[in-house]
C-alpha cells in the first residue's frame, strides 16, 4: 500500500513547501525575483536541450520534442517578462513617490 514511491511524493511536497516558504520571506527583494526568473529560465533551457537530445537519439518523436521544447521556451519567456515588468513597475512607483 505505502511503498517507497509513496514516500518520494512526501519528500517532493516538503521540498516545494520549504522553497515556497523561503521565497515568501524574501520575495520583496528585486534581486531574489530576478534570480528566481533566471533559475526558472535556465531549467527550462536545460529541458529544451534534453528534449532535443531525446529527439536526436530517437527516444522521442521530433514533433513531440518540438512541442515540449516550445512549451518550455514559452514558460521561460513569460517568466522573465513578468519579473522584468514587475520590477520596472515597482521602480516607477518609487520614482513617483519620491
Amino acid at each position: 500500500m505505502l511503498g517507497l514511491h509513496d514516500i518520494q511524493y512526501l519528500y517532493e511536497f516538503l521540498f516545494w513547501l520549504i522553497i515556497f516558504l523561503v521565497l515568501r520571506l524574501v520575495w520583496h527583494k528585486p534581486k531574489v525575483r530576478l534570480g528566481y526568473a533566471y533559475a526558472v529560465a535556465g531549467f527550462n533551457i536545460f529541458a529544451i536541450a534534453m528534449y532535443t537530445l531525446s529527439s536526436i537519439s530517437g527516444q522521442m518523436s521530433p514533433l513531440d520534442s518540438f512541442s515540449f521544447g516550445f512549451l518550455h521556451a514559452m514558460v521561460s519567456v513569460v517568466m522573465l517578462t513578468l519579473v522584468y515588468k514587475e520590477i520596472s513597475i515597482e521602480e516607477n512607483k518609487k520614482e513617483i513617490q519620491s
